[in-house]
């Protein structure tokens, strides 16, 4: 059942993109990156167990994210994915206020849920730290590889799975081994690094070179 979900949610998220691709426009898509960051950030304190792999099931989400970022560069010029890149730092500081302000403000003596929200960010602590690093610095680089990738006209797929593979390391290296190994160990974090990594890649790869086939479908609107 998990391994269905999980990749149910694979198709959803490269599925929306090519719904707002053929019927709406970029600030759809920029509407689209606030949905996807959110969905990330609330499943990036997951760790699910699929086809006998520990992944972080943020993963689709925040691939999509990327996705959504090598998308902009295709179609549209550099200032539109900076943009999109600070609405993605923006709802990533507007979520962490809210977590931050529902754990720590005083609650009525009638409150139930102060408990829950501070468990959650004292738990994971380190996982809240590393999360929008990795986020960060993944669009920063992601956004100047795809940028010179769009200019490049040999061995033009073999250079992006490299580029994708590159990225995916240092993303699940930030975010995945550093968040695991405080949280559990340091031995398990590497094995959980490594899943992680070997899947994201493998979503990412797919997502980029079906967003090379959306580009070419006619818009409706």
């Amino acid at each position: 059942m998990g391994e269905v979900l999980f990749l149910l949610f694979i198709v959803i998220c490269i599925g929306l993109i090519y719904i707002v691709h053929k019927y709406f426009g970029k600030y759809e898509f920029y509407f689209l990156g606030v949905i996807y960051t959110v969905i990330s950030f609330l499943m990036s304190f997951k760790l699910i167990n699929i086809f006998g792999l520990n992944i972080n099931p943020s993963i689709i989400f925040s691939s999509g994210l990327l996705a959504i970022l090598y998308y902009f560069i295709k179609r549209y010029d550099v200032k539109e994915y900076k943009k999109f890149s600070m609405l993605v730092l923006i709802t990533n500081v507007v979520l962490y206020m809210f977590l931050l302000s529902n754990a720590f403000m005083i609650p009525s003596i009638y409150d139930k849920t102060s408990s829950l929200y501070q468990s959650l960010v004292l738990d994971n602590l380190v996982m809240f730290i590393t999360y929008p690093i990795a986020m960060i610095v993944t669009l920063y680089l992601g956004g100047y590889c795809f940028k010179a990738l769009k200019e490049e006209k040999e061995k033009k797929n073999i250079k992006i799975i490299a580029t994708i593979v590159g990225l995916m390391f240092i993303d699940t290296f930030i975010f995945i081994y550093f968040s695991y190994a405080f949280l559990i160990r340091f031995d398990k974090a590497i094995i959980i690094a490594i899943e992680n990594y070997f899947i994201k890649s493998i979503i990412m790869i797919i997502y980029v070179f079906i967003i090379n086939k959306i580009l070419s479908v006619k818009k409706v609107k």
